[in-house]
């Protein structure tokens, strides 16, 4: 691909805007929104390249044609064909921009792309010893009280790092033992509920830990220890970590380990997939399915501390 092409055609520079405030008004992380309109960029250029300017000029075939240039292509630096995970990454931008073009009525065509099968390793997750060890490093003061609060809502409730970061006070909805989360993935909203262990960690928290950190107004769950002020993503992530450590788990631990934790657990208990992806907010089973490999891939085994 031409790194040094610039798109001539108006209405392609248009459709570029238009698809990358679309993943905004979505709710798509702030490096989506960047990247994946410069991955379709890529394919529109290549489109000029065949002659065609407009949306009505595409069809079906033209990414898939896109796909298949891609994957004879060679990188710069390395000199070898792209990976997998790379190239998915276009196609991800591709069936993306394929809703877009449709839901906005600029064109009825639909682009039919699979994800390419990539070596990329499996997610971690933590058996059950090693969650217990990463509870049992937080400690019995204001901020043990958050920290605990934090791994049942990453670990206990499933969210993923952005929707507990977004978690308001007012989202737990304590008569109902629910969480409201407001800003799931694709902007999707769905109701977690809570089990008594959880809810149990977050209402002490909301009850004697948050009090003590709360130092002005603040809506947000999670606040911090020194402004009382809402606790960002990294925080979140770096808090978890920083847990792990403690309890001496050597695995690469984070947010998004527990949530596969979870997940894992749950179908190791017996909870049907279709369960288990409402629970997580998965918009299509398909992706559920990965734990029916996780679960079957050996783990070390630890003796419960």
């Amino acid at each position: 691909m031409n790194l040094f092409y610039q798109l001539h055609s108006d209405e392609h520079k248009l459709l570029r805007q238009g698809f990358a405030e679309w993943l905004r008004v979505l709710g798509y992380a702030p490096t989506s929104v960047v990247m994946l309109p410069r991955h379709l960029s890529e394919f529109l250029q290549d489109q000029e390249l065949n002659g065609k300017y407009n949306v009505a000029q595409l069809s079906a075939s033209d990414a898939t044609a896109f796909i298949e240039r891609l994957q004879a292509c060679v990188g710069i630096r390395t000199g070898r064909a792209f990976s997998a995970g790379h190239i998915n990454k276009y196609i991800q931008a591709l069936q993306l921009f394929s809703r877009y073009i449709r839901q906005s009525g600029k064109s009825p065509v639909g682009f039919t792309l699979e994800q390419l099968a990539g070596d990329s390793p499996a997610p971690i997750w933590l058996n059950r010893t090693e969650v217990r060890r990463l509870y049992r490093a937080t400690m019995a003061d204001a901020l043990g009280l958050r920290d605990r609060s934090m791994l049942s809502v990453f670990y206990g409730c499933g969210l993923r790092l952005q929707e507990g970061a977004s978690l308001e006070l007012s989202d737990v909805l304590h008569d109902r033992k629910l969480l409201y989360v407001r800003r799931g993935k694709g902007y999707r909203e769905r109701y977690v509920p809570m089990a008594a262990g959880p809810y149990q960690d977050i209402r002490e928290y909301i009850e004697q830990g948050r009090p003590e950190l709360l130092q002005q107004p603040c809506a947000a769950l999670f606040i911090d220890a020194n402004r009382g002020r809402p606790l960002g993503k990294q925080s979140l992530y770096l808090r978890t970590k920083a847990l792990a450590r403690k309890a001496g788990i050597v695995k690469d631990v984070g947010p998004h380990t527990l949530r596969h934790s979870i997940a894992t657990h749950l179908l190791q208990s017996g909870m049907p997939l279709e369960r288990i992806q409402a629970f997580l907010g998965h918009a299509a089973l398909d992706s559920a399915q990965l734990y029916t490999h996780l679960i079957n891939e050996p783990q070390p085994i630890t003796d419960d501390l």
